[in-house]
């Protein structure tokens, strides 16, 4: 009775799927976009019945910036922050849009996060800064007090980082 249910249920969907009328969706840019770079911006395509139409590929840079907890999405991937926004969140930091941005030692010893960043490899950083954080012990910026965290903790004093 099962198998029958079945095959009962399989024929009917196929059936009702052929009976449909298939659309064939076209999707070309034009020859003479209206904006340029067009192909990273706009999504263009052409309706069945010979409208056209167009839509952003994803959100304005000032609705990125705007609401920062879509930053890092999809819908803003694309998007070059100024490096104020950047420096203004670790957020924005870490997004793609901030890759190459260089921050201030101000910025870079705000928060363990920021020091990660590439941005901050040559910030120099505050004695109580590193030494509240050791995992910046190989730092550039944290070098000049590589005793005094060494001496902060045993197991980091044993560590191979802290020999010699």
């Amino acid at each position: 009775m099962l198998s029958y249910q079945i095959f009962f249920y399989l024929t009917t969907g196929l059936l009702a799927a052929n009976a449909l009328p298939q659309v064939k969706l076209l999707s070309k840019l034009p020859k003479n976009p209206i904006e340029t770079p067009a192909p990273d911006v706009w999504a263009w395509g052409v309706h069945p019945n010979g409208l056209g139409y167009k839509a952003r590929n994803g959100l304005a840079l000032e609705l990125c910036i705007k609401y920062p907890e879509l930053a890092g999405g999809a819908l803003c991937n694309g998007n070059t922050y100024p490096a104020d926004v950047c420096a203004s969140s670790i957020v924005f930091a870490k997004t793609e849009g901030c890759a190459g941005t260089e921050y201030s030692a101000e910025v870079c010893s705000s928060d363990i996060q920021f020091a990660l960043l590439d941005g901050c490899s040559d910030a120099i950083y505050p004695k109580k800064f590193c030494l509240a954080n050791l995992v910046l012990l190989t730092a550039n910026g944290c070098k000049q007090f590589k005793t005094d965290m060494c001496a902060a903790d045993v197991k980091l004093a044993e560590s191979e980082n802290c020999a010699g």
